[in-house]
């Protein structure tokens, strides 16, 4: 990649002015605090405030954002009007930063093992109906990618993909996979899962290479699981030859600036400069940069693309390139694909020009 700067840094303003797709975002990493708390007290959890305030810290939380997720798998998502009110927002906040186009993991398992009375149908309903009202209200366009929980067994992964696919959806358009990823949980238990998705047309994705995991994950997830795009994908690095070939297919990966696990094992004073994402985007590897899980990380689609400038150093010239990649890694079709890439790359210039800004 060709590395551009700027004349001094980028204002604020440019980044919010940019059009983006986040395509790395996981739905219930979304939730606002505010709604967590409403949630917290209609249901009557075992959750104090400060304990809810807690999961939004940045840095150093008092629990993590998995625990976050677990914990309102089993007393939080288990109506219809939740799901809805959630999605809704998270769309909401999304579209004010000019996201115009988002696709959102979902994670069912663990939501439906505690909800019972909650069928996938009524559950993935509400979810669309959430989509189709902001895409009227607030103008952005979503879709939905139905994400294993790879602490869970391979026989619920299937039994996840079997209630998707008796309900098909054009908004339904992926599979992933999600949660922590350690040696206990390997990716090639999944691939039954992935084999039936694959064979359904669905695109595919995995997380992979994400917490200082082997790089052979990543290796996996492309020729076992056949996956369109890698989600992370840091320790690609540790490999060159896999590196390269993943340049060489174009393979787009979804990487996140906020991630905390560079935050948490590199100090603050050599993060920005050791973080992988500096190495990858100067590589000729195809990143875009995604959201994740934005309330708990206190992050926004803004913040994210400000990050890769002012942190990692990249300037006018890669963050267009970054933005294209995002749209080829979108899974859309080919002519909204090109629709959209003229539309971005207008929005883009002009806000170039409104900012003053000129590559040097």
């Amino acid at each position: 990649m060709k590395q551009s700067h700027t004349h001094g840094p980028i204002p604020d303003g440019f980044f919010a002015d940019i059009p983006k797709v986040d395509i790395h975002c996981h739905l219930y990493g979304t939730i606002r605090e505010a709604t967590l708390q409403d949630f917290v007290r209609e249901t009557s959890a075992p959750l104090t405030e400060e304990d809810v305030a807690g999961y939004y810290v940045r840095g150093e939380k008092p629990r993590g954002v998995l625990h976050a997720f677990r914990f309102m798998e089993k007393h939080i998502f288990g109506t219809e009007d939740r799901l809805y009110r959630v999605t809704r927002e998270c769309l909401e906040d999304l579209s004010a930063e000019n996201v115009r186009y988002a696709e959102l993991f979902w994670n069912t398992t663990g939501t439906l093992l505690h909800a019972p009375n909650l069928s996938f149908d009524a559950a993935q309903g509400a979810v669309i109906q959430a989509m189709d009202d902001a895409e009227r209200d607030f103008g952005i366009v979503s879709r939905i990618i139905h994400s294993i929980d790879r602490e869970a067994s391979p026989e619920d992964a299937v039994v996840m993909m079997e209630r998707a696919l008796a309900t098909p959806h054009p908004k339904v358009i992926g599979l992933g996979i999600d949660y922590m990823e350690n040696e206990r949980f390997p990716p090639e238990g999944f691939w039954k899962a992935y084999r039936m998705a694959q064979e359904a047309g669905w695109k595919l994705t995995a997380h992979a290479g994400e917490n200082g995991s082997h790089w052979r994950n990543i290796e996996t997830c492309l020729d076992l699981l056949k996956v369109d795009r890698i989600d992370h994908g840091y320790t690609v690095l540790d490999n060159p030859d896999l590196l390269q070939r993943c340049i060489d297919e174009g393979i787009v990966f979804t990487v996140v600036p906020t991630n905390t696990h560079y935050l948490n094992v590199l100090s603050p004073d050599e993060w920005a400069e050791k973080h992988p994402i500096r190495a990858m985007g100067r590589t000729g590897l195809k990143i875009h940069p995604n959201t994740d899980d934005p309330t708990f990380h206190n992050t926004s689609p803004n913040t994210v693309w400000k990050t890769m400038h002012a942190a990692f150093d990249y300037g006018l010239d890669d963050l267009r390139t970054f933005m294209l990649n995002g749209l080829d890694g979108a899974w859309i079709d080919d002519a909204t694909r090109r629709d959209m890439t003229q539309a971005f790359c207008e929005s883009f210039d002009e806000a170039v020009r409104n900012h003053r800004l000129h590559p040097v």
